[in-house]
C-alpha cells in the first residue's frame, strides 16, 4: 500500500502575528520577573523598583490657540514695565494693612494727634452732642479734663497760651515791658501790645469813642493777693501763673460808661468787639466760652495775640485761644 502523503499546511499571516506576539508577551515576563528577582536580591527598596519600569508620559500637545501669552510677553510687546497685582491673601496686603490706621470718624482732620486717638472715642461718649472735629481739638487742648486737671509749664520766652492748664514759669518776667497809656503811666506792657493798643485807640477815637487801659502787665506776687481776695475761688481771678495780665500781652479797658460791656447800653463795648481783630486783639473771655476758657465773662479784657491769628480766628469763626490751639497743634507761643 502506498502512503499518502500529508500536506504541509502553511499558518495564515494571522496565525503568525499571535504567535509572534504571544512569543513577545512571554520573553517580556520573563526578562522583567528576571529582572524584579535580581533588584529585590541587590536590597532596592520596594517603593524604588516600580518606576524603574515606568516610562515617561509623553507630554500632552496644546494647541497653540490655546496657549495664553505670560504677563511678561505682554509687557515686552507693549514696550512697558510688567507690576503684578498681589492676590488678596498675600503677605504684601497684609503688611500695607498693618501701616494703614484703621477707619475712624477723627483722624481724617489735619489737627489729629495721633498721641491722643485712643482719647478720642472715650470723651465722645461722655459727650455724645459733640461732633468729630469739636472732640478732636477739645482733647487736643485738654479740655476732656477738669480745669487744672493736667498742668503744663509753658517756657517759652513769648508765650501765646496760658490758662487753666497752661502755667508760666516761676520767676518769668516779659522780655520787655514799656509804659501802656502814655509816658508816664505806670501801666506796662510788651512794646507790640502797646503799639497795636494806640492803634486800637485812635481808631475808635475816630469813632467817637474813648478806651483807656486800667490794667495790664501783673506780677505772679500781685495776681496772688488778688486770688486770695476771692478766697482762692477759681473762675473770677485767675491763680498766679496762670494770669495772661502776667504776659504783659492783657489789658482791661474802660470807656465812657465804665468797664466794657457788648450788651450794654454803650456803644464802646459792641465796638471794641467787631474791630479788636483788626488791631490783633481777641477778646479773651466772652460769654460764650465760659465752659472753654473756665473764666467769666470779661468783654473788658482784650490780649494782643498779633494780627496773623486774631484775623485767622475772625475768619474761621474761633471763639478762644483754647480751640485755636486745639486746632493747631504746638502753637503755645507766638
Amino acid at each position: 500500500m502506498q502512503r499518502r502523503r500529508r500536506r504541509r499546511r502553511r499558518s495564515s499571516p494571522i496565525g503568525r502575528f499571535f504567535k509572534q506576539l504571544i512569543i513577545v508577551v512571554a520573553t517580556f515576563i520573563t526578562v522583567g520577573a528576571f529582572s524584579l528577582a535580581v533588584l529585590f536580591m541587590l536590597g532596592l527598596p520596594p517603593n524604588e523598583i516600580l518606576p524603574v519600569f515606568q516610562s515617561t508620559p509623553e507630554e500632552e500637545t496644546v494647541p497653540a490657540f490655546a496657549i495664553e501669552p505670560e504677563p511678561e510677553a505682554e509687557a515686552n510687546n507693549n514696550n512697558t514695565a510688567y507690576i503684578p497685582t498681589p492676590s488678596s491673601g498675600s503677605n504684601e496686603d497684609s503688611s500695607e494693612d498693618e501701616d494703614v490706621p484703621p477707619a475712624s470718624p477723627f483722624n481724617v482732620f489735619s489737627f489729629y494727634i495721633p498721641e491722643n486717638s485712643h482719647l478720642y472715642a472715650p470723651f465722645q461718649a461722655q459727650n455724645p452732642h459733640l461732633s468729630p472735629d469739636e472732640v478732636v481739638w477739645k482733647v487736643n487742648a485738654h479740655l476732656h479734663l477738669p480745669f487744672f486737671g493736667n498742668i503744663i509749664i509753658n517756657d517759652h520766652p513769648n508765650p501765646l497760651l496760658v490758662n487753666t492748664f497752661y502755667r508760666l514759669p516761676d520767676g518769668f518776667v516779659p522780655h520787655e515791658l514799656v509804659p501802656v497809656n502814655n509816658a508816664n503811666d505806670h501801666l506796662l506792657a510788651t512794646p507790640e501790645t502797646v503799639e497795636a493798643f494806640r492803634a486800637f485807640r485812635t481808631a475808635a477815637r475816630a469813632n467817637d469813642l474813648d478806651l483807656t487801659a486800667i490794667s495790664a502787665y501783673r506780677t505772679a506776687t500781685r495776681q496772688a493777693e488778688l486770688w486770695a481776695n476771692q478766697n482762692n475761688q477759681d473762675g473770677a481771678v485767675a491763680r498766679p501763673h496762670h494770669s495772661e495780665h502776667q504776659t504783659g500781652r492783657a489789658l482791661d479797658l474802660w470807656g465812657p460808661g465804665g468797664l466794657l460791656d457788648a450788651s450794654g447800653p454803650t456803644q464802646t463795648g459792641r465796638w471794641v468787639a467787631d474791630n479788636a481783630h483788626l488791631h490783633g486783639f481777641i477778646i479773651r473771655y466772652r460769654a460764650d466760652t465760659t465752659h472753654i476758657t473756665g473764666y467769666i465773662y470779661e468783654p473788658w479784657h482784650i490780649t494782643y495775640v498779633g494780627l496773623e491769628i486774631s484775623m485767622y480766628m475772625h475768619e474761621n469763626g474761633i471763639l478762644s485761644l483754647e480751640e485755636f490751639v486745639g486746632r493747631n497743634p504746638g502753637r503755645v507761643s507766638l
